[in-house]
């Protein structure tokens, strides 16, 4: 979709006005597919068993990391596996310097900044999630971040609730831009626009493929502010 029909896409979602944006992280900020599996693949081989199948690889990139391993593992090995996972296989030494930005995110992201475009994440990352941000230097441009530790995981719409209410948003004005039917999922109890990225097979109200296209149909756009005012 070119950035013209992308626009009457987005205007005829947000009618009113675009107040914020809320993202998912692994897929749709980063690209983080082939890490997550060398790491969980490593984890694997620790206890002898064969790599992931395709489908346990897709089930890891929108799971929290201990539904992850309980789905990829025995019930048994679980006691052991936590302790090798937060011991000895860590993926902040191992996944985190693989991890990769979708191209175009950044100048998208601060662009939307710019422009008084509230941004914030809900994501079934942990902690871990603040190591990514630093990373590649965009903890300034989100706020909140919701993870598992502060919110329940998607499909819950737990974050998307959360963040409208500190923002003092209207679910109407915001969107959810996610790659997975959790997120649409988390969209749509949170009553926000389904924005998909690169899944056009998703039931969603947009969809796009490009950082670069997005952000160029959202600059005619008018941005609806709150009395909560970003940081």
């Amino acid at each position: 979709m070119n950035a013209e029909r992308l626009e009457i896409s987005l205007k005829r979602c947000f009618p009113r006005g675009l107040t914020g944006l809320i993202f998912d992280c692994d897929g749709v900020l980063i690209n983080s597919f082939e890490a997550n599996r060398s790491y969980y693949n490593r984890l694997l081989q620790e206890f002898g068993h064969p790599p992931m199948t395709e489908e346990q690889a897709a089930y890891t990139q929108m799971s929290t990391a201990y539904q992850a391993l309980e789905h990829i593992f025995p019930p048994e090995e679980m006691p052991e596996l936590l302790y090798v996972a937060e011991h000895k296989i860590l993926y902040s030494e191992y996944a985190l310097p693989r991890l990769k930005l979708e191209e175009g995110v950044v100048s998208c992201l601060r662009s939307l900044h710019a422009m008084g475009i509230r941004l914030g994440i809900h994501t079934n990352r942990s902690s871990g999630m603040w190591d990514v941000l630093d990373r590649f230097s965009l903890r300034d441009l989100f706020d909140p971040v919701m993870t598992v530790e502060r919110v329940r995981p998607k499909p819950d719409p737990d974050g998307v609730i959360q963040t409208l209410a500190l923002w003092g948003a209207e679910g109407a004005c915001v969107g959810f831009i996610g790659d997975s039917p959790t997120d649409m999922a988390a969209a749509c109890g949170g009553g926000t626009v389904r924005i998909a990225y690169r899944r056009s097979d998703l039931n969603a109200d947009v969809h796009f493929d490009s950082y670069a296209v997005f952000q160029d149909a959202v600059q005619n756009l008018s941005v609806l502010k709150t009395n909560s005012e970003p940081r």
